[in-house]
């Protein structure tokens, strides 16, 4: 789906043309109807490979975007198949930040087309270009795109191309603002290991927010390549530049492979640690530091915003739990993003203990556990548990009912409770569980 140009009316209805082999354009020209139902009124978009038309629905009334493939690229039976592919994947995901698929079908003249939701609004590199956002609203934008890529990765879908343009800012019937996923053009189910139908023009995504391993040509890029590309669209919201430097693409594409990115903070002076340390870790080079799911994305950025969706988060974490995700526990802030390995502190001092039997020989200490205490709003313990990891605790946390809202886990060795490691509690905002920030 793209933007509506800001044109005059559109043209008026035409006599209905007759399809030409090796038509194309002409299939989809204003005044032309296809299958009988899509009166075209106007183009309003042009991506890679497709073109898209605005259209009416004649039984319905209702306007349409139509996205048909270039006719120069008809004969070409790889791009054909890519073309495809996105409408099959598109139509997959259900969620309403995806763009809808209506329709699918192929003109006598070979053209293949998909039948899309008209959207009225503008995408978010059009937003960025006028100046950069403030944190709430890129953060609220994201998180928005986050519960799409849910669905798309519950699927096994990676969209490998994420970038502003691909992000459109729309309107509920209400008013309230409202982002959608587009162009599923370059996805790929990420069990399909034989599917070889991405490469375009020698080129597969947009090198300024493609992840290392997408650069590298990897045959396994998974769902952490989009959760690199959400780092890269962060960055640019906030600060209307992006995040690694090359004045061209074999400059860039080293920079990505091989060297830091900017810090945030040298280029958005008001940039808080904490949203450094999301992005920071969005844009780690080894995929098995980054976020392992884009729930765990998601949590981090609700522990940031403040808005008005208390299910939002919880909906991705379900969803991502559904198709059985493993979700860490959020990133305990305020710090640097290694505040999360801060957190596993090393067990209080074991202290001597005098035993019968031979000199020299020492006894042997018990693997400590984490003792967890939950409580509800009134201050009253609800329950006492034994864990053999944050994790664990963490997930057993979000199992519980409303009314246990905190969660304190303790070093505890041969029953003897340690220091406190970290604690949770149920944010008011989100109902989400959130590390405690005081």
């Amino acid at each position: 789906m793209s933007k509506p140009e800001p044109n005059d009316d559109p043209p008026g209805p035409r006599s209905q043309t007759t399809p030409r082999a090796g038509g194309g354009m002409s299939d989809f020209s204003p005044g032309s109807v296809i299958a009988g139902k899509y009166l075209v009124e106007r183009a309003i978009g042009e991506g890679g490979i497709g073109l898209v038309v605005k259209a009416k629905h004649l039984q319905l009334d209702a306007p349409v975007a139509i996205k048909h493939l270039k006719a120069s690229d008809v004969s070409r039976p790889d791009v054909v198949e890519r073309f495809l592919r996105e409408a099959r994947l598109a139509a997959k995901i259900k969620n309403e930040h995806a763009v809808k698929v209506q329709d699918v079908d192929t003109l006598e003249s070979g053209v293949p087309y998909m039948v899309m939701e008209f959207l009225e609004g503008q995408d978010l590199a059009q937003l960025v270009l006028e100046s950069p956002l403030p944190l709430e609203r890129a953060l609220d934008y994201v998180l928005q795109a986050c519960e799409a890529l849910a669905e798309a990765h519950a699927v096994g879908i990676v969209h490998r191309d994420l970038k502003p343009a691909n992000l459109f800012l729309t309107t509920r019937p209400g008013g309230a603002s409202m982002v959608k996923v587009l162009d599923f053009g370059i996805s790929r189910l990420s069990t399909d290991r034989k599917a070889r139908v991405t490469r375009v023009d020698e080129r597969i995504g947009t090198p300024e927010f493609m992840s290392p391993e997408q650069l590298q040509g990897a045959r396994d890029v998974d769902a952490r390549a989009d959760i690199w590309s959400l780092g890269v669209v962060l960055y640019e919201l906030l600060t209307g530049k992006l995040p690694f430097e090359g004045e061209g693409l074999a400059q860039l594409c080293t920079s990505i492979l091989t060297k830091p990115h900017v810090p945030l903070s040298a280029v958005h002076p008001d940039a808080t640690p904490e949203i450094e340390a999301v992005v920071a870790r969005c844009l780690e080079k080894d995929r098995d530091r980054r976020y392992q799911n884009i729930a765990e994305l998601a949590q981090d950025l609700a522990v940031l915003w403040r808005g008005e969706s208390p299910s939002r988060v919880q909906q991705i974490a379900r969803v991502m739990r559904e198709a059985g995700a493993k979700i860490s526990p959020p990133t305990p802030f305020p710090g640097s993003i290694q505040a999360q390995s801060q957190i596993r502190a090393v067990p209080p001092p074991v202290a001597t203990i005098e035993a019968d039997g031979p000199e020299g020989i020492d006894p042997i200490a018990p693997a400590d556990v984490l003792a967890a205490v939950f409580t509800n709003a009134a201050g009253a313990k609800v329950d006492e548990l034994q864990f053999v990891s944050i994790d664990e605790a963490y997930e057993f946390a979000c199992s519980q009912s409303a009314d246990v809202v905190r969660c304190d886990l303790y070093d505890e060795l041969e029953g003897v409770r340690g220091h406190l490691r970290v604690t949770y509690v149920r944010s008011p905002e989100t109902g989400h569980w959130v590390p405690r920030l005081t």
